[in-house]
Parts: structure tokens; sequence; C-alpha cells
């Protein structure tokens, strides 16, 4: 199906992460960059965030085409999320995590709070293999585990998604996607990615899955940063982390392969 409206940004974002202690047995790489991350002192939703992401999700399930949760890509996309967030630590496994997929070829996804993440169709054809979808649903993970929809008392709701901080500034850019706004914020989209990092290694996925899909994001495309800072930030981050050899599993290019035969 040919969509309309396409969202826009297969975002990619970080910030102190709610669970700081990780899980054990990670690499000194990567508990060197839970230390950069910072402590954490919530876990679980913040006060009001599932109220509003209720109220966005319902105004999504009124405008946009979505996939079954019942369907086969659904249920792997979901699982593969799930199965990060838990491999991540206490603060993962706390969240009730919903992905949805979205009938739209633009390889974008979108995070509105209380563990609601919409991932378009697109995003699964874009993955060259399993780590670079594991890195797309990190990085919307990594919104949630960041606490960056917890900043009520600093910005006022506007329906908006993605990055729900609606307060103007100029270090943010904002697109339509359908009825809505979606505002960016480059310096929350680098914690996400900082934090995405940390996930895809507990999860056993070579994080420079993050850097490979930052790489190949069509330019242009509202949603993405505008900038090479972002790259740059990632290469910097990954110099001292040995990769890490995985496979793509048997669901992820049954995955394809249906999004393919549609």
């Amino acid at each position: 199906m040919t969509p309309t409206n396409p969202p826009s940004s297969l975002a990619v974002k970080s910030v102190p992460s709610r669970d700081s202690r990780g899980p054990r047995g990670l690499s000194v790489a990567c508990v060197l960059l839970a230390g950069l991350l910072g402590a954490a002192d919530a876990f679980g939703l913040c006060a009001g965030e599932m109220e509003k992401a209720i109220k966005v999700r319902q105004r999504i399930v009124r405008e946009w085409p979505l996939r079954p949760s019942s369907d086969e890509v659904s249920q792997y996309v979901q699982n593969l999320a799930v199965r990060l967030a838990e491999r991540y630590g206490a603060g993962g496994r706390l969240i009730p995590w919903r992905f949805t997929l979205v009938r739209n070829l633009a390889p974008n996804a979108f995070s509105i709070g209380a563990g609601n993440v919409f991932v378009n169709e697109g995003a699964v054809s874009f993955a060259q293999n399993e780590a670079e979808l594991a890195a797309i649903l990190a990085h919307e993970l990594a919104h949630e585990l960041a606490g960056h929809f917890c900043e009520e008392s600093r910005s006022v709701f506007s329906g908006g998604l993605f990055d729900i901080f609606s307060s103007p500034d100029p270090r943010q850019y904002s697109s339509n996607v359908g009825s809505m706004v979606q505002i960016v914020d480059p310096v929350k989209e680098r914690q996400a990615d900082q934090i995405a990092l940390a996930i895809l290694q507990a999860a056993g996925y070579d994080p420079r899955a993050m850097l490979d899909v930052a790489r190949r994001l069509p330019s242009g495309v509202a949603g993405h940063l505008p900038d090479a800072s972002r790259i740059q930030a990632l290469e910097q981050i990954m110099a001292p982390m040995p990769p890490i050899m995985a496979g793509s599993s048997a669901d992820f290019f049954a995955a394809k392969r249906r999004l393919e035969s549609r």
C-alpha cells in the first residue's frame, strides 16, 4: 500500500537513562558509556505521561493506516523491541512497551510516550540486517528510557509526536506529520543515540549498526538531523567499542519478505 502524508524521522535519541545500572556482563566500553549518560532516579512512567500518550494514540489511530497488532510482522517488531528493552535492564522491563507498524514507506519511527512507538513499514524495509532494525527500535526505546517525556513542567503538550518538546527553541526544528507537528531536538536526538548504543551492546547487536543507519538515512527528509555532527558524535563514541558479530534471525528475513510481497 502506498502511504500518504509520510511521517518523518527515523529518529535516533538519548539522555540520562532511567536505569543506569544496565545488565550484568556488559563490556568495559558499555560501562563507560553508562557513566557518560549519568545516573537516573526514576523508573516507570512520569506523572501525566500515560494520559497524554493515550490522547495522541487515539488521534493517530483515527488518522493513520496502521498494520494490525496480530500481524506476523507487527508481532516480530514488538517482540524484538521488548527483548531489547529487557536486555538493557530493570528500567526497560518496567515500561509497558507497545510498538505499532504504520503502513508508510518512509524509513521513520516515532515515540509518543508511555512506551508507545510507531514504526513505519519503510523502516523495516530500510534495515539491511536485524542489527540495523534493532538500532532503529533502540533509538525509540532510548527516548522513553531517557525520560524525554517527563518534562511536563517545562513544556506544553501540543499533540505532537516523537520528541514532544513543544517549547520553542532555536536548536529545534519542526515538521508536519499528517495533522500533527513533530518537534526534533538535536541534543535529545544525540542523547538517545548514546543510550541506543548501550541497548544494542547489551542485547548482543553490533552498535555500529546505528552508525550505518545514520549514514544511509535519506538527506533532506523531515525529522532527520540536518547536519553531520550526529555521525561524528557516533564515530567518536564507537571508536573504542569492539565489533560484535551477530547474524539476522529467520524472523527478520520473513518479515522483510512479507512486506515485499504486499
